[in-house]
């Protein structure tokens, strides 16, 4: 599995914003009411972020050279893959976050409207977590190679 990038992840959060603006407009366009940010995502989103952290943290031991207690390789790839959604996820929601916030941001004069306002940027810092989180972990379950490329070379040839 490749590292996840960092531009795939831009654009992907860039596509979100723009996607959910102007989605968010169109919507808001035909009469239709706003959805409702809940304070509830955001904290569902700040435990995901908590929980891809600390299911990493066994495996970073581990590959650092605790090997106190045993690591299967089939958990540790699940990790990685896990890290790697979590990265995906996190850039998404930031996206879509970001794309609230800027569809709430002309009329913070609004009581109702400054208080979505401010939940959107909560679930932006939450998912901006969650992508970090994605990416550290990720870094996480990288493991080291065990021999010098050279050295097998030269075992190989004698």
């Amino acid at each position: 599995m490749k590292p996840t990038r960092p531009g795939v992840l831009l654009a992907v959060g860039f596509l979100a914003a723009v996607l959910s603006w102007s989605g968010l407009r169109a919507w808001t366009a035909t009469g239709s009411a706003e959805p409702l940010l809940l304070w509830r995502t955001t904290l569902t989103i700040a435990l995901l972020a908590v929980a891809v952290f600390g299911l990493g943290w066994p495996v970073r031991q581990w590959v650092r050279g605790d090997r106190a207690r045993r690591i299967d390789a089939l958990r540790a790839a699940r990790t990685a893959v896990l890290a790697k959604a979590a990265c995906v996820a996190g850039a998404l929601l930031s996206g879509l976050s970001t794309g609230f916030a800027v569809h709430y941001l002309p009329t913070l004069e609004i009581v109702a409207r400054r208080e979505q306002f401010l939940v959107a940027l909560a679930d932006l810092a939450v998912s901006v977590a969650l992508l970090v989180a994605g990416l550290v972990v990720e870094r996480y379950c990288r493991v080291p190679p065990e021999d010098d490329p050279g050295e097998g070379a030269e075992r190989a040839g004698t």
